[in-house]
């Protein structure tokens, strides 16, 4: 089983990093590509974001002046804005939940994308960036509420141990210590990561990191990625200093 799932990775570390516009980019690989540009659209494409901080964007949140220009600063790793994380951090207009988008025809989500206070954001986007981010808003979100429970991975940590030793453990090691490319604040370790910061360590998991060869586990069904965010909050959270 793990030799498949290798196999099938291997595969896909290829095919994520594609552009929207290749035509061989299979669904799950759009999909992923959107959500890799719904974290940080300026670093998956190699542009710089303006140095100020989005206008109106609430201080009280941890974030840095560049970073406030990415979908996630707004909409949360949970997609529910001021319903979700953000919500419990500070209060802005600008934190618009994306739930009620779920289903949505993603050409009705890109031509809200590339009009009001979005257009700023999305103009440095090509064509197919944003129909990737279109569809990954439209068919790529996951119900957090049904995902966590309390912080905690709803699904199997058994099953999920099968999944990390085949698919994460050649990079990230046994204890999940190593080739870490995460957020400011991050420790460098998985355990920290899944533990307390779930919904953004669910996010990375099933669409990938922008700018580094991590893949999109969306080849496996949202259950089993569940399994694997449960397993990996059973690994050790401690950082050597």
């Amino acid at each position: 089983m793990n030799h498949i799932i290798l196999s099938v990775c291997t595969v896909l570390l290829f095919t994520t990093a594609a552009s929207a516009d290749d035509a061989f980019l299979g669904k799950q690989s759009l999909i992923s590509l959107g959500g890799k540009l719904y974290d940080n659209h300026w670093l998956q494409s190699e542009r710089m974001p303006p140095s100020k901080s989005y206008p109106g964007y609430p201080e009280e949140i941890d974030f840095s002046s560049s970073d406030t220009w990415r979908c996630v600063a707004c909409h949360g790793w949970d997609y529910r804005g001021a319903d979700g994380h953000l919500g419990q951090q500070a209060s802005s207009a600008l934190f618009a939940s994306l739930r009620d988008s779920a289903g949505k025809p993603a050409d009705e989500i890109a031509a809200v994308l590339k009009s009001g206070i979005h257009k700023e954001i999305t103009d440095v986007l090509q064509p197919g960036q944003i129909d990737a981010l279109s569809v990954f808003i439209s068919v790529g979100q996951h119900d957090i509420g049904q995902v966590l429970s309390d912080g905690k991975a709803t699904g199997s940590p058994e099953r999920g141990k099968d999944i990390f030793e085949g698919a994460c453990v050649s990079c990230h090691q046994e204890d999940g210590k190593a080739y870490i490319q995460g957020e400011p604040g991050d420790k460098p370790a998985l355990g920290w990561v899944a533990v307390n910061r779930p919904a953004q360590a669910l996010h990375k998991i099933r669409n990938g990191v922008p700018g580094a060869d991590m893949l999109s586990l969306r080849f496996l069904p949202e259950a089993r990625v569940i399994d694997l965010l449960a397993y990996l909050q059973t690994l050790d959270t401690e950082v050597e200093q």
